[in-house]
């Protein structure tokens, strides 16, 4: 039998890691953390991040690394971080220093769920290269993410996506001038994430095997909602799901990568940080791309999937 395998996708800063942490209480599975990430992983080189591949454009050393994550086999500490096994989870970072150093030591189950952040291009070519693998994307309204860029000195850079021809042809030439035209960090902001949810929409059919998720409808309900989500993905809810979400749902430390927060004020509270002049302009270079997600520009969803019922 084929392990399973759950892949995790999404912008940086868009609640990847506590979606990713939330599913990792699976029974069977073991958590593997951004094995794409080229600042981390020696394999993942940095020209990945704008990879743009599809069922019929390969690139060989991109599937040596994705065959190996999505097969569990890129064990180091900075992967296996969140989920060592129970020989070195008692003992903390040493543990994760003698893991990096003898690998057969982290114990991993035969399923794998993996969380990617530079995969946004890659969804064709995962679904056509991993067919048996369940995807689940998570956006998040495009000024609480980049809100968080912003604090952290990223700077978002659509113009790099002109420099993709392919993607450009089989996707974004009508937005070839508004990608041009984005100049200040907001206006950059919105066309860098319009383009990218633009071409994973136009991705997504309705009998695809990815489900997309909002952010923002995970913080309104997170007990109940990643329920349903481990239904849906048809992975069994634990007592220890829900009690990683009860913890994480409280005001933590303050630290930009900390999952310790309080899920409901995470849906717009990057509002008081924000000028009404830098919210519009972020709006004016989304809204060109008609994207269905986030009517009226407000973060305040239902949900992206549906409170649909398991398949």
């Amino acid at each position: 039998m084929v392990p399973r395998c759950v892949i995790v996708a999404g912008f940086p800063r868009s609640g990847t890691s506590w979606l990713a942490r939330g599913l990792s209480f699976a029974p069977g599975f073991t958590y593997y953390r951004e094995p794409d990430n080229h600042d981390r992983v020696a394999e993942a080189e940095e020209r990945f991040a704008w990879l743009y591949l599809t069922a019929d454009r390969d690139d060989p050393a991109y599937r040596e690394l994705m065959t190996r994550a999505c097969a569990g086999r890129i064990a180091t500490a900075f992967t296996m971080r969140d989920d060592p096994g129970p020989l070195l989870s008692p003992f903390g970072a040493p543990g994760l220093w003698l893991g990096e150093r003898m690998p057969a030591l982290f114990r991993r189950k035969s399923n794998v769920l993996v969380k990617l952040v530079f995969a946004s291009l890659n969804l064709d070519w995962l679904t056509a290269s991993f067919p048996h693998a369940r995807q689940l994307y998570v956006l998040r309204h495009p000024c609480g993410q980049f809100e968080s860029w912003r604090r952290l000195g990223w700077e978002p850079r659509p113009a790099r996506l002109l420099e993709i021809p392919q993607l450009m042809a089989d996707h974004l030439q009508p937005f070839a001038d508004l990608l041009r035209r984005a100049s200040g960090f907001w206006e950059r902001a919105g066309a860098l994430w319009g383009a990218m949810v633009y071409v994973i929409r136009r991705q997504t059919p309705p009998e695809s095997r990815r489900e997309i998720v909002a952010y923002e409808w995970l913080c309104g309900d997170p007990v109940q909602r990643f329920r349903g989500l481990y239904r849906r993905l048809e992975l069994d809810w634990t007592a220890a799901a829900e009690s990683f979400l009860t913890t994480a749902n409280h005001q933590g430390e303050g630290w930009a990568y900390s999952l310790h927060r309080v899920a409901a004020r995470q849906v717009d509270g990057w509002r008081p940080r924000l000028t009404q002049g830098e919210i519009d302009a972020c709006r004016r270079f989304v809204e060109p791309f008609e994207l269905p997600y986030y009517p009226g520009f407000e973060p305040e969803v239902a949900s992206v999937t549906g409170d649909l019922p398991a398949r």
